[in-house]
């Protein structure tokens, strides 16, 4: 492939990858995100589209990411740990 051709390429990723970015603040991560397509993306077979391989980039991203369920559970169990037992309550006036 010549370099006009990989050049016309990089540019298409570049922007197809901005067309569907959605978080405008983080344009660190988009510019990662770029990086992975590119590294990604097949020129010749085009099997995952662009935005395809954005949404994977963005889920290996959140693997780890807390949900409203998770944060939920860990403040439950934060006040459970703060609540005293009856024990504790007769024992502090001591």
């Amino acid at each position: 492939m010549s370099s006009r051709g990989t050049d016309d390429n990089e540019q298409r990723i570049v922007d197809e990858v901005h067309e569907v970015w959605k978080l405008t603040e983080r344009d660190d991560l988009l510019d990662d995100c770029i990086d992975y397509v590119e590294d990604n993306y097949d020129y010749y077979h085009n099997v995952l589209e662009i935005k395809d391989l954005v949404i994977e980039f963005l889920s290996n991203k959140c693997v780890d990411a807390l949900s409203t369920k998770d944060l939920e559970s860990m403040a439950r169990a934060e006040e459970e740990r703060n609540v005293p037992t009856s024990y504790e309550e007769a024992t502090q006036g001591k």
